[in-house]
């Protein structure tokens, strides 16, 4: 007979149990990812910035992650959307290379290359990190903060950790101080940008990257200490002496003179401990032992044959829960190409998300406010920027160049990408954008590099001559 359960009655629901009451002891966390922290945030925060700086598998997580999702800082290259503008494509060339050089300067008068691996960096150590935008006689600097800045504290009905919103948990600005600051002011200029990882609906704040391993690192770092200590314990004590005399008369003796010292406070040093509880032995030299005595000599057990293993599992935790495996954290791949390729592959779908949402939320905006600040001194022509939304956009069109992964097997991966366009498989513009370059701009330069290569390598040259003699000759 097959019982139906009345879903009004509440009996039948499951709730992850499959033994009732088996997790009645579980505590669970809230499903609201901001009520998760309201009350935690910045000891999560701090505690999460401490394993930074103390255990190296988090530091290798988070390293690992800035350096190949911005490395040396994001470059952008400008691709002005021609058809928008109502101009024609050479012009619009003309006009990225234009820009691009504008905002490269301004990039470097900023330091804002640099800046842009620190705000990733705090980020993900912190959980958020804020770009201010400092305007004197215009733009001038972009100044880089921690998102310990926010009164994370501060919540009623329009604020959350310290984030303004509005009904529809919108961010508008942050709480810093007794103050409110918005993140643009009343005519659209940017004040200030908070950058995150965000990873759930309405989320406010950014998680750190390890917040969600940080007692197993923790408690890894005391393994590792731990063990440290027992093998510098096992190294330093060269062992015991056995003996089957009982000298009662020196032992009350060594804890009468031990009690004096406390009493009198005398701390001069014994002899025994003035040469380091040690004898230095000469060549050919015995101890020298009377009978029944013997050394027992300390055996070397630390660590154990199954530390390494464990050690090794400790870290794949780590890698799945940072988005960084642990072959890559460590920098020790496997000899095999198929098991160092999937690795690898894993790490750049992971700080390939994050480059796109630092490039969305952080380098856009600047560019953008580098835009504007150009326009009013005068450096750059851009009809319609400020009227019209849309081409304001095409204007701002473009990509941004980050470091590229090393090939495993550069030869073999090469000539992998020419079978695939050979069989269509794949096209020329999607190999180039794997490595940042936008097709139709990257072939025309090619084009231009190689014709103006040809043209002086002599022995190009001697070839273009040979070919035209040979045609010449068959017509």
């Amino acid at each position: 007979m097959i019982k139906i359960f009345n879903s009004l009655t509440g009996s039948g629901q499951y709730n992850g149990e499959k033994i009732p009451g088996d997790l009645s002891e579980w505590k669970v966390l809230s499903s609201d990812a901001n009520l998760l922290l309201r009350s935690t945030y910045g000891e999560l925060a701090n505690r999460s910035i401490t394993l930074y700086h103390t255990h190296p598998m988090v530091i290798g997580a988070v390293e690992k992650q800035v350096n190949y999702a911005v490395g040396p800082g994001l470059v952008f290259r400008s691709q002005p959307d021609f058809n928008t503008l109502g101009i024609d494509r050479v012009k619009s060339k003309d006009l990225g290379k234009e820009f691009q050089k504008i905002v490269h300067y301004y990039m470097q008068k900023m330091n804002m290359y640099e800046k842009q691996a620190i705000l990733m960096r705090t980020a993900l150590t912190y959980g958020d990190s804020l770009l201010f935008f400092v305007y004197e006689d215009g733009l001038s600097d972009l100044v880089e903060f921690s998102g310990n800045q926010i009164d994370w504290k501060f919540s009623d009905d329009n604020h959350t950790l310290g984030i303004k919103h509005d009904d529809l948990f919108r961010r508008q600005g942050i709480r810093k101080g007794d103050k409110d600051i918005p993140f643009t002011d009343s005519n659209g200029n940017q004040n200030v940008i908070q950058y995150y990882d965000k990873k759930l609906a309405r989320q406010l704040r950014g998680y750190p990257l390890a917040y969600s391993i940080i007692n197993l690192a923790k408690n890894d770092d005391r393994h590792t200490d731990a063990t440290v200590h027992r093998a510098v314990m096992e190294s330093i004590i060269i062992g015991s002496t056995e003996t089957e005399i009982t000298e009662i008369d020196r032992q009350l003796k060594n804890l009468a003179d031990t009690n004096l010292k406390k009493t009198t406070g005398d701390t001069s040093a014994s002899l025994l401990s003035k040469i380091g509880n040690s004898f230095k032995l000469g060549a050919g030299n015995m101890f020298q032992m009377r009978k029944g005595e013997k050394i027992n000599f300390t055996d070397l057990k630390t660590p154990s044959s199954n530390y390494a293993a464990f050690k090794e599992s400790i870290g794949e935790y780590i890698g799945a829960a940072t988005g960084t495996p642990y072959e890559v954290i460590i920098s020790k791949y496997s000899t095999s190409y198929t098991a160092h390729r999937g690795a690898f592959n894993d790490f750049i779908k992971s700080y390939t998300r994050r480059r796109r949402g630092f490039e969305k939320n952080v380098m856009s905006i600047v560019v953008k406010e580098i835009a504007k600040d150009a326009i009013k001194n005068g450096f750059i022509s851009m009809p319609g920027f400020f009227d019209n939304p849309m081409k304001q956009a095409a204007y701002l069109q473009g990509m941004y160049l980050g470091p590229v992964p090393g090939a495993i097997n550069p030869l073999q991966e090469v000539n992998a990408n020419v079978k695939r366009v050979d069989n269509a498989f794949t096209l020329r513009s999607d190999i180039a954008a794997q490595h940042d370059h936008e097709f139709d701009n990257m072939i025309d330069e090619w084009g231009e590099e190689q014709s103006k290569f040809v043209s002086l390598d002599p022995v190009k040259q001697a070839e273009l001559m040979q070919t035209e003699i040979n045609r010449t000759g068959d017509e």
